[in-house]
């Protein structure tokens, strides 16, 4: 398939007709859309798909009303007005290549408002070879159209070549990967068809027996309006959801502009000063509490600090007065003691045994007296004391100088520096204070932003419950199913003997053993696709060696060696978004399908690296046409230099204020070949 042209007229923000020609050659593949957030490059974007399938576009969970809702805002309305335009449609011109034939096809969807009803046209054409215009497709019922465009190109199928930065980074973020394909692997399988054909079989089957078989239909049918009850029932609750994600949608815009307003007031401040006021009183309680400790320290030993040298001095002194304390002690003891020995010599009690004539022991006598009273007249000699304190009193302040002075200095330098730090904190805090708006400025802001915040949480609580729900009612069909298999299989067990039967049986495990083997081979086909995608988009050569897929739950597995699988959390952000676009791209080239790539805003937010690789490895090769829509800030001038030489057209979308309107600037974009900046939007 190939897009040769896009025409809107009055769809959103394009006003009157605006055509856009996506013909493009091999070797120039690349179309170019860019234009800021705002301008239409995304309506575009979706247009092509909406236009392609209409309601079904959006799945089963769309109804008429909401699909009515949805054309309704499409219509161009004049700024300014609440007039509306009278029509509006999308025309996708594309040709597509089948048995080596090439045919252009042209599809028209028109709709207009009647009195509050929307009316929808469709219109297919294909060009006539002869006369090179385009003809009705009258081969086929107009009524089969749309039938017709989702067997061209299966709608499962296409949606894998759509790739929308968002959805990217939405797969990164909440690894959901393995959900992504099992939502493209029916379409890409065609299994979709195989379902369809065993339900076709059952009710075949059902239909060819005569006989008892009332009940057999009855229970059949109330099954399937059961099932087809909660089909209906899952829609409506996913309508529901889409409703509250539109709403949360609205909510988060109106929080961020509100928080920008806060912002404004200085918001940052304000949001916490009743935290800021008691905080501030809690510091100035401490600080009065470290100001007495510092007083009651001053108080203390601690001003002696200031004389080291006559400190010292006085230690010194203390230890000199406690050695004569000491001494003094001592000599009175040995005065006491000689006192005894000259009296006990002198006694008759140490004479009573020893001989010795009186003159000897006179001269005895003398010679002792004259020894002790020398000891003792030098014991006399001890110097005085200055201080005249008690030994107890000494041993006091020599503890105090040696120990109390250095630990209370300690806790004044502990006390100084809380002292300081608190001191510093009062002044942020008081310079806080005083930036902050008054609170009948940014209370009513703050009181705005808590209520959408209660809002947003009460409806987010809302989706999970339907999440519940709709999970619930998906496993009951799936039980259904089982039952109404069953119910065929229970009525025909004694009736193999009919041909119906058997071939019914021998056709359903014909389909279960295709089955079978179709899914293993595209997912090795998968993996194969996946691997090379990985190892081409990532920056790291040769990064992962081998990619496993679980062939029942999806879920992938990486793996650096062999037996060495990669946790997908140790990705970094920009590997992560890699590696959901190798994903989708895997997932596209497994269809088998050449389809063209399209592309809206692929790298906002990718590092310098990731989109240097998608710039030169992916954007020039993924398909035979790649269209990208993108803005300044992410293909800029560098990137564009890089893409010129594979680009065939490329546009840039204004849009203009005082019109409400998108203006197409053609062949240009924001910057010409020099890197000079030429349509500043």
């Amino acid at each position: 398939m190939l897009l040769t042209k896009v025409i809107l007229k009055n769809y959103g923000v394009y006003r009157d007709e605006n055509e856009f020609d996506f013909s493009c050659s091999n070797d120039k593949p690349i179309i170019l859309v860019g234009g800021t957030n705002g301008s239409g490059k995304t309506t575009l974007f979706e247009a092509i798909m909406f236009c392609l399938y209409g309601m079904s576009y959006f799945g089963k969970r769309a109804t008429r009303k909401s699909y009515d809702k949805f054309l309704d805002n499409k219509i161009h309305r004049y700024l300014g007005t609440p007039v509306s335009a009278d029509t509006a449609s999308i025309i996708v011109q594309f040709k597509y290549s089948h048995d080596n034939k090439i045919t252009e096809y042209f599809v028209d969807r028109t709709w207009r408002n009647e009195d509050g009803k929307i009316i929808e046209d469709l219109t297919i054409k294909k060009r006539d070879s002869d006369s090179e215009k385009f003809l009705p497709l009258d081969t086929i019922e107009q009524s089969q159209w749309q039938s017709f465009i989702e067997e061209l190109i299966p709608k499962g199928i296409a949606k894998l070549f759509f790739f929308d930065g968002e959805k990217i980074a939405r797969i990164a973020r909440e690894e959901n990967e393995d959900i992504e394909i099992k939502s493209s692997f029916d379409s890409l399988l065609g299994l979709d068809l195989i379902q369809q054909l065993r339900s076709d079989l059952q009710v075949n089957l059902i239909r060819s027996f005569k006989g008892d078989i009332k009940y057999l239909e009855e229970e059949f049918e109330k099954l399937s309006k059961e099932k087809d009850e909660t089909v209906d029932e899952i829609a409506r609750l996913k309508e529901k959801q889409v409703s509250y994600e539109s709403e949360i949608n609205q909510i988060v815009r109106e929080i961020e502009e509100l928080e920008a307003k806060v912002s404004k007031l200085g918001g940052g401040f304000a949001s916490k000063r009743e935290e800021l006021k008691a905080k501030k009183s809690f510091l100035e309680m401490k600080l009065t509490v470290i100001n007495e400790n510092i007083r009651n320290l001053c108080h203390g030993p601690v001003p002696f600090a200031l004389i080291p040298n006559q400190i010292q001095e006085v230690q010194t002194q203390l230890e000199k007065d406690q050695k004569i304390l000491k001494n003094q002690f001592e000599k009175e003891i040995l005065e006491d003691k000689l006192k005894n020995i000259k009296d006990y010599i002198n006694s008759e009690k140490f004479w009573q045994e020893i001989n010795i004539n009186q003159s000897y022991k006179d001269k005895f006598l003398s010679k002792i007296t004259q020894v002790l009273d020398q000891q003792n007249s030098n014991e006399n000699q001890t110097e005085k004391e200055v201080f005249n304190f008690s030994t107890q009193e000494n041993l006091q302040l020599v503890e105090v100088i040696n120990k109390e002075i250095e630990q209370e200095l300690a806790q004044l330098e502990a006390n100084s520096i809380e002292f300081d730090q608190i001191s510093e904190d009062l002044v942020k805090i008081d310079t806080a204070l005083v930036h902050a708006p008054k609170d009948d400025e940014i209370g009513p802001l703050i009181s705005e932003l808590n209520s959408k915040n209660k809002e947003m949480g009460t409806i987010q609580t809302e989706i999970r419950h339907i999440e519940q729900q709709i999970s619930v009612k998906q496993s009951y069909i799936k039980l259904l199913n089982v039952k109404l298999r069953n119910i065929v299989a229970e009525k025909f067990k004694d009736k193999r003997a009919s041909t119906n039967a058997k071939l019914t049986e021998q056709i359903q495990n014909a389909l279960d053993e295709y089955e079978e083997k179709l899914k293993a081979k595209k997912l090795e086909l998968l993996e194969g696709y996946l691997l090379e995608a990985i190892n081409s988009l990532m920056h790291k050569k040769d990064f992962i060696k081998q990619v496993v897929i679980d062939k029942e739950t999806f879920d992938i597995t990486l793996y650096r060696d062999k037996d060495d699988p990669l946790p997908k959390d140790l990705l970094s952000e920009g590997e992560k978004q890699m590696y959901a676009t190798a994903v989708l791209l895997a997932l596209a080239k497994t269809s088998g399908k050449p389809l063209p790539f399209i592309i809206d805003t692929p790298l906002a937010r990718l590092d310098i690296a990731h989109r240097q690789n998608l710039i030169e490895k992916f954007f020039p090769y993924a398909s035979h046409q790649v269209i990208i829509f993108s803005t300044d800030a992410e293909i800029d001038a560098e990137f564009y230099s890089q893409l010129k030489p594979y680009i065939s057209k490329s546009y840039v979308m204004e849009y203009l204020q005082g019109k409400g309107k998108t203006k197409q600037h053609i062949d240009a974009y924001f910057w010409n070949e020099k890197g000079d900046k030429i349509i500043a939007v």
